[in-house]
């Protein structure tokens, strides 16, 4: 008993984020149904923890509001002894109290922002199916042999020349060990839908056996070499779901992106000397003292 209240406390110390912002079934969110430590528990408060658990028979159901009600009283009593020895006063627990709460407050915005987004349309998935061959239609498993650089820009073009004159993969890591520039290396089968889009760009044109540089960022480069591929379609009937999530995800991005610079144009964003980022296209810091 014991070490399943312990699993709740657990359990309950998770952030409920959204879930905390649905509006409760019955009529009860003022209804208290213990207290502990000085704070209520609401029955709400307590709805929404058992829901957290998902689907339930009657008689569970009854025995998890016995338990999760056994284990928000601990998660309070915890809470209040933390606050009468000051804790919430400790700056690296207050600081991770204001970004708890702006983070719930950041979700909550999310959904009432995305709640009359209607879902895709069949037009739509048909589209993107269509349009994304390599992802479904011609959908291929691909084994490949990955060597992870970080390096300047400047050192990229060397990078490049001694890949095309290394007689393979191997004597390329020999050199830049030589080098002594550092470097993880893998192997991993994923398929298309699984590899960053710069990469997957780059492993539709290749031949099985042979290497490319795939830049990540102004620091990082990818080195791979296709190692295997194997045929594995998919249909537009299995497809479906997946897809109407990926559109959905693309318009959620679009929106909230479009929001977020309504935001910074209609707020007041004031920058520290120093901190303010550099102009586009420029690597030079500002606001040097």
């Amino acid at each position: 008993m014991k070490r399943r209240r312990a699993s709740l406390v657990a359990a309950l110390a998770v952030p409920m984020l959204l879930a905390a912002c649905e509006q409760p079934a019955t009529p009860s969110a003022n209804a208290i149904v213990a207290k502990a430590g000085g704070e209520t528990i609401s029955e709400f408060e307590l709805d929404r923890a058992v829901a957290r658990l998902g689907p339930m028979s009657a008689p569970e159901l009854a025995q998890a509001r016995t338990k999760v009600l056994e284990a928000l009283i601990d998660q309070h009593l915890v809470s209040r002894a933390a606050k009468d020895v000051k804790l919430d006063t400790v700056p690296e627990v207050a600081l991770a109290l204001q970004q708890a709460q702006r983070q719930v407050l950041v979700e909550a915005y999310m959904a009432h922002l995305f709640k009359d987004m209607p879902p895709p349309s069949e037009s739509e998935i048909q589209d993107y199916y269509k349009r994304h061959p390599e992802l479904f239609e011609q959908r291929k498993l691909y084994r490949v042999r990955e060597l992870e650089l970080q390096l300047s820009p400047e050192r990229m073009v060397d990078v490049e020349a001694q890949l095309k004159r290394s007689p393979n993969l191997s004597a390329f890591a020999d050199w830049l060990k030589a080098q002594r520039i550092a470097f993880k290396s893998g192997e991993a089968v994923k398929p298309a839908e699984k590899i960053p889009e710069a990469m997957l760009a780059q492993l539709v044109t290749m031949k099985v056996g042979e290497a490319a540089v795939v830049p990540m960022d102004e620091s990082h480069i990818s080195v791979l070499q296709l190692r295997g591929i194997e045929a594995q379609p998919v249909s537009l009937e299995q497809a479906s779901n997946a897809i109407g999530l990926m559109i959905q995800s693309g318009k959620r991005k679009t929106l909230l992106d479009a929001e977020i610079r309504r935001l910074r144009e209609s707020g007041k964003v004031d920058y520290a000397k120093g901190f303010a980022p550099a102009p586009a296209g420029s690597s030079a810091p500002s606001g040097t003292p």
